[in-house]
């Protein structure tokens, strides 16, 4: 079967079109959607005629096969979409500084753009991303088994897919604890959501569902060894050659698997034979096939023959310089669904078809505002655009704008757009303003506007009769704050376009950009800090920059305290000007006696609203500028945290906020490039911690070693953080040879035992003890050394429930006159969550277990 060309695939883009609910996996369009080349049409048109579906699932993003997910939706046309449980949010950040919730955000909108790329659709469950799990067990736990469990049942029902297909099996061979479950969920999911006695008050929004089957994406099969009882193997190509498209089906995955940058996921472009296996986990075999037995075409709806025949005739009559000229027979093909009722499979071919007779029309639609945020009860102007580039009859019966606004032509004010016929390649230009409503909810992606529980979001259950407005948590992303509707007459059939709002700028390095427009609040603050380190009972200044979106407002700030702290004022007034001059509350924070360690809030009251978030703006070429708001937040540490030295050189790795803290602990710390570090900029410093994944990330770092030993043999401290495995560090991170392993201890409270209680990395200046490893996050470490040379002493030993000890997560070893020491304990989580028995370790670290 042909393939379509995947520059940007119709089927991950489409915004609401006609009376169909938008694809899930593009709810908020991050630019207008081009219309389809040649290609990308007579392919398209092709797919109108096939109607099966497969769901995939897996864990995580980065997780799916993007090979496979390319061969289903580019050779057999079928329907395709990702179920991720996750949003990844407790991994690891290649490419800056965010983690939890921000690169949850950013790992949502790399799977976008990766769908964006190979054509699926994109959905998730409530289910958090809790970090590295070693068993089933323990992330069903974590996470709910029923809730999430729901949620897989939900995306079933109402993705209802012929085949489903897991990533991982349903034993220990995929991997870690969440890989497992996404399989185990997936398998118990294929039975309960045929069953109407399982989550029925889903059944008010769906209908029960049964896969014909559900099989697991296999490994390598070592076929002399595979039992002969075992289900049949089916085998597809995934590097079979398109001449159409002039690549393989790796070679075109490649670009989509590349857009998981956050986990250094850059895929090659394999070419050749690459088989993959599927094995049956339940439903019916299948012999040949995994579509052995269903019905993927117009002959599984009723009468739906007559549209396959007008739909033959029009792939038939395709012209690739004249698309235009089926737009005729497109349009009786629309009128001849809509006579077939409302069948989810005629929703989705009607969705489908709409966007093809755009592009036939070369149709161009947007809706462009003049800044990238409105207020609630505010306003901003919009302009809209129209511009048919064919001969095809359209006419503009009417443009909805938002909350009623009244539109008029840019070029003649008195004129309206209505009943407008549009004249080739002629754009029909209105211009408005619109007002989100008081009540708009602001933009924050819909997962975090309420504190996440434990182990799930906290969003509303699937199948919840709420307002349609609301978001299902198999939703990929917010609907668009605002949107246009455009209602045309095409051929007798009105179909009605929505288009988002969106803001456009010029980047004098990459060009034109969009991103979609905000609702934001009217004030934001941000404290100076994400930690206040307390080593005394000294009051000490804590700076609330607060920020307007909007027009001169006033108000009073405060700091909420936990027990036991006080702050001088108790609250001060500020007036801001407008969105360019933001202001300063100036607080001082002091502990009392019995205070301990907790969260501060900082809040704005103004005219009786109080607004208490902050703003944090997620910028990366290769997604969408995304915008949060988390609280306004920061962590109060109260700790007895002496230090020695006092001038560090820090060597950032992919990211973290590491500086901030030592700052916090009263270090001056100089950031170091690899210029300086060649240059002599070591000497001087009484210490060099490395972030994590520097040597994964700054390769030129490892022809530097000579320089960092010299300074320890000098009578420097290093301080090396974790870094990946690779083959090229192994026994090379340090002056003697250790490797690095995937050793690690997930469970954040797990018993830490000290090998050596009078060590000095133990004793000096900060005496550690069991309640040092109290409050700690997520979890103990990652990537530990195994083995190691007699040279390093392990300082430190742990592990999770029911496993032996593991003692690489901290190495001390003598160098010269100085300290080397490499450690996997996760640092980059606890010291910017104010953990303070984490805060007194690493004051030992970094000062060498010196008095």
């Amino acid at each position: 079967m042909r393939s379509r060309r995947l520059v940007v695939s119709f089927l991950a883009v489409l915004t609401f079109l006609g009376a169909a609910v938008a694809p899930r996996a593009a709810l908020a369009e991050s630019r207008p959607r081009d219309v389809m080349n040649a290609a990308e049409l007579e392919l398209a048109i092709q797919k109108l005629r096939v109607l099966g579906s497969v769901l995939y699932v897996a864990a995580h993003p980065d997780d799916e096969n993007t090979a496979l997910i390319t061969y289903l939706e580019s050779d057999r046309l079928a329907r395709v979409g990702y179920l991720s449980m996750t949003r990844g949010s407790g991994g690891q950040n290649l490419i800056g500084p965010e983690t939890g919730d921000a690169l949850g955000v950013i790992r949502t909108q790399e799977l976008l753009a990766a769908r964006a790329i190979d054509g699926a659709e994109q959905f998730f469950t409530r289910a958090i991303d809790f970090g590295y799990s070693k068993t089933s067990d323990e992330t069903m736990t974590f996470w709910g088994r029923d809730a999430v469990l729901s949620d897989v049942v939900w995306t079933i029902r109402t993705f209802r897919p012929d085949v489903i297909v897991t990533r991982f099996p349903l034993d220990t061979r995929g991997g870690h604890g969440h890989h497992q479950a996404s399989a185990i969920l997936a398998k118990e999911a294929f039975a309960a959501a045929a069953d109407p006695m399982r989550f029925p008050e889903q059944l008010r929004l769906a209908q029960p569902w049964r896969a014909k089957r559900i099989l697991w994406n296999a490994f390598r099969p070592d076929t002399g060894k595979r039992d002969p009882a075992l289900p049949k193997l089916l085998t597809v190509d995934l590097g079979a050659y398109n001449a159409l498209l002039g690549k393989s089906y790796t070679e075109l995955s490649a670009a989509s698997r590349s857009m998981h940058k956050s986990q250094g996921f850059g895929a090659a472009e394999r070419r050749g034979p690459v088989p993959n296996f599927l094995e049956l986990l339940d439903g019916e075999p299948a012999t040949a096939d995994l579509f052995d037995g269903v019905a993927t075409g117009w002959s599984r709806i009723p009468r739906g023959e007559s549209v396959d025949s007008i739909l033959a005739e029009a792939e038939e009559r395709f012209d690739a310089n004249e698309p235009q000229r089926i737009v005729p027979l497109l349009v009786r093909a629309r009128a001849a669904m809509r006579a077939l009722g409302d069948d989810p499979w005629v929703r989705v071919k009607r969705r489908e078809l709409d966007d093809v007779i755009r592009s036939c029309a070369g149709l161009w639609l947007e809706a462009i505002a003049t800044r990238p945020f409105a207020l609630p009860g505010g306003s901003v102007p919009v302009t809209v655009s129209l511009l048919s580039r064919s001969d095809v009859p359209v006419t503009l019966t009417q443009v909805v704008m938002p909350s009623g606004a009244a539109l008029r032509d840019a070029s003649d004010s008195t004129r309206s757009l209505a009943n407008r016929p549009l004249s080739r390649n002629i754009p029909v230009e209105g211009t408005t303003t619109v007002s989100p409503a008081k009540s708009a909810t602001m933009t924050q992606p819909y997962w975090l506007r309420q504190r996440p529980g434990a182990g799930a979001y906290q969003v509303r259950k699937a199948g919840a009769t709420d307002t349609v407005e609301k978001e299902t948590p198999d939703e990929a992303e917010n609907r668009p704050a605002l949107a246009v509707r455009f209602e045309l007459e095409i051929g007798g059939e009105r179909i009605a376009y929505d288009v988002p709002v969106l803001y456009r700028w010029t980047d004098r390095v990459a060009g034109e950009r969009y991103r979609p427009l905000e609702v934001v609040p009217p004030v934001t603050l941000r404290l100076d800090r994400s930690a206040y380190l307390f080593a005394e009972a000294k009051p000490r200044e804590v700076r609330v920059i607060v920020e307007s979106s909007g027009p001169t407002v006033s108000g009073s700030v405060r700091l909420d305290l936990p027990p036991g702290w006080q702050s001088t004022p108790a609250e001060t007034t500020i007036a801001l000007r407008g969105s360019d001059t933001p202001g300063s509350a100036r607080f001082w924070v002091r502990p009392g006696e019995r205070a301990v360690s907790g969260l501060l809030a900082a809040s704005m009251t103004v005219g009786g609203t109080r607004h208490d978030r902050s703003r944090t703006v997620i910028d990366y070429p290769h997604i969408p500028v995304t915008t949060i708001f988390p609280p306004a937040e920061a962590h109060l540490v109260r700790a007895d945290v002496k230090r020695t030295g006092s001038r560090v050189g820090y060597v950032m790795g992919s990211g973290d906020e590491m500086p901030a803290a030592l700052e916090e602990m009263g270090y001056r710390v100089t950031l170091l490039s690899d210029d300086e570090i060649e240059s002599g900029a070591l000497t001087g410093l009484d210490a060099v911690v490395v972030g994590i994944r520097a040597y994964n990330t700054r390769p030129h770092l490892r022809s530097l070693q000579h320089d960092f030993f010299d300074y320890v043999s000098a009578g420097g401290t290093m301080v090396v953080q974790y870094n990946t495995v690779e083959e090229a560090l192994q026994d090379r991170l340090g002056p003697y040879p250790f490797k690095l392993s995937r050793d690690r201890v997930t469970v954040e409270g797990s018993p830490v035992r000290l090998l050596k209680a009078e060590h000095p990395l133990l004793r000096a200046p900060n005496k550690i003890g069991a309640a040092d490893f109290d409050g700690w996050v997520q979890e103990r470490g990652l990537y530990f050394a195994k083995p190691w040379d007699a040279a390093y002493e392990p300082v430190l030993s742990m592990s999770d429930p029911n496993e032996e000890l593991m003692e690489g997560s901290l190495l001390y070893a003598r160098y010269g006159k100085g300290v080397y020491i490499y450690t996997g304990i996760a640092w980059f989580r606890q010291l910017p969550a104010g953990v303070p028995g984490a805060y007194r370790l690493f004051a030992n670290l970094v000062g060498g277990g010196r008095e």
